[in-house]
């Protein structure tokens, strides 16, 4: 009853966070990108395109082809997030309030399970990593295997698994763990997990042509050793304030405090009460560098470290403190060592915990995208039900095909599609907002139906002129008075969607078909996704 009693309430908590959870565009792109290509050869041709590696498009996939159902996406992420969850529970070497912290906390009780990413699969693999570790000299393969599945979920896996994999090879320093290290089967083990490492690298690293790609010469090495000697706590720092310890969440400006302040101190002495705890453990304190340096490096370059990024750290921070709680003492009662380790963790664990109520009010009040407000518009409007989908930034509507059948155009892409192709030759950088409702018109006009253009730019709304810049990795958006005027005479404002936390929020315009359209067409709309080609010709059509 221990055991089960908090793991049911666990499952009960994610599922009811769930149910409230609005899917956005990251989430149902990945799902997207699963389902909707047209064989296995194909999906692992376009996930290098992804920035991801293949485990979680696999198990989407397979989850589909069982079920076709779209709620294949939040179960899969709730269940793995339950056994994940169990892993922790059951066998982390901590005293069982500490283990109750790590999972009743933000990471694995919102980040990990409620927003359906990758992540979460990659949290479960490296709990299981660690239950497996101490075994490593008995069956290496087994933990090998783990640690291949562990790299191909997400780059910050990756990462993961070769801060696992240090520690493994700082065997050869003990005589006795050298001679497992060097039997046959560890060997074989070994290459697996580079044969491993190969694949996740070759499918996470997009190619240099997307506006996405990055250089390594954007990097300033000793501006990182600087600041890991100094102030990890400032190279961590993410979006919104976010750390590994998830301070930044709480509402600190309530009762005066600055919550930049409390982020860079509770971020500093949650890494030196780690370090601390591993003095004794050199391989997991040098691992703990490493995954410190690697994740400044991977925040500069390539993530701004939201929450789920940093909330991976702290589970990678996690999993070696529990390594080196586990060596201490093997046994299931925690030995006073492998406590006295444990207690390193409590200032992370115990502030990300408290992070989990602000977090989850915040799930209830407020969505994190408005694509299940808008499906609910669409759906409970008879004449909606038809219409095509359009929007600007256009990634704003990746997540409409989780809730709903209607077709969607990506005007800068020229093309219905389900996914924004980062590709500066078959994505328009810089659009106007008459070239945007050009293009409708023309959508309008070949399909005989109306488009709601959903408008996230605040200011077409306000100012008579102006230009927006964050459409999506360099793109722009601009717009004059003339063509602002033309949009409020074409189209007709039906809702306005800001309650979102997160940037997906906008103004829905109706756009109906120009009076020389043709008639709709009957039964199902036939979408063009014709992800790799150039974009199509758009039809022409007489003003009105």
């Amino acid at each position: 009853m221990k055991l089960w009693l908090p793991l049911a309430a666990f499952v009960a908590f994610i599922s009811a966070m769930a149910s409230r959870h609005a899917m956005w565009r990251d989430e149902v792109r990945a799902f997207s990108v699963a389902t909707r290509t047209e064989s296995w050869p194909d999906l692992i041709n376009l996930i290098h395109h992804e920035g991801h590696p293949i485990v979680w498009y696999a198990i989407l996939r397979m989850g589909y082809a069982l079920t076709h159902s779209n709620l294949v996406l939040p179960l899969a992420s709730l269940i793995i997030a339950a056994i994940a969850a169990f892993i922790i529970l059951r066998f982390a070497p901590f005293p069982f309030w500490m283990r109750l912290l790590a999972v009743f906390g933000v990471f694995l009780g919102y980040e990990f399970s409620v927003i359906s990413r990758n992540y979460g699969i990659g949290v479960m693999l490296l709990a299981l990593a660690c239950v497996l570790f101490p075994e490593r000299g008995e069956r290496p393969v087994r933990l090998a295997l783990v640690l291949v599945l562990l790299a191909n979920t997400s780059v910050h896996a990756i990462i993961a698994t070769v801060v696992i994999g240090f520690v493994w090879l700082m065997d050869v320093v003990g005589a006795e763990s050298r001679r497992g290290l060097l039997r046959p089967r560890s060997i074989a083990a070994a290459g697996i997990v580079f044969a491993g490492l190969a694949v996740a690298l070759w499918s996470a690293v997009p190619p240099s042509n997307l506006s996405y790609g990055v250089s390594l010469s954007d990097l300033n090495p000793g501006e990182v050793l600087r600041t890991i000697m100094t102030h990890p706590a400032r190279g961590l720092r993410g979006v919104g304030g976010a750390d590994i310890t998830a301070s930044g969440e709480l509402p600190w400006e309530r009762i005066g405090i600055n919550p930049a302040l409390v982020s860079i101190v509770m971020v500093n002495i949650s890494i030196l009460t780690i370090a601390w705890s591993l003095r004794r453990n050199p391989a997991c304190l040098i691992a703990l560098a490493l995954a410190i340096a690697a994740f400044e490096v991977l925040f500069r370059l390539i993530y701004s470290g939201s929450l789920r990024h940093e909330g991976f750290l702290a589970f990678i921070m996690i999993s070696l403190v529990w390594i080196a709680a586990a060596s201490a003492g093997r046994t299931a009662i925690p030995s006073a060592r492998s406590r006295a380790i444990a207690f390193g963790l409590l200032p992370l664990l115990i502030t990300q915990a408290a992070a989990l109520p602000v977090v989850a009010r915040r799930n209830v009040l407020h969505p994190a995208s408005s694509s299940r407000s808008f499906a609910a518009l669409i759906d409970s409007t008879p004449r909606f039900r038809n219409a095509i989908l359009a929007g600007e930034p256009d990634y704003l509507m990746e997540p409409m095909p989780h809730y709903l059948p209607n077709p969607v155009f990506m005007p800068r892409q020229r093309q219905y599609a389900y996914r924004v192709n980062f590709d500066p030759e078959r994505r328009k950088s810089d659009l106007r907002l008459g070239e945007l409702l050009a293009i409708a018109d023309s959508v309008g006009c070949a399909s005989g139906r109306s488009v709601l253009l959903a408008l996230a730019w605040t200011g077409v709304l306000t100012d008579t002129a102006g230009e927006a810049r964050g459409a999506g990795y360099g793109a722009t958006f601009r717009w004059n008075a003339e063509e602002r005027a033309r949009l409020f005479r074409r189209g007709r404002s039906v809702a306005t969607f800001d309650q979102a936390t997160g940037d997906e929020n906008y103004t829905v315009f109706e756009i109906p078909p120009p009076l020389t359209a043709r008639a709709p067409a009957s039964g199902a709309f036939e979408e063009r996704q014709a992800i790799h080609s150039s974009s199509p010709a758009l039809p022409s059509c007489p003003p009105d």
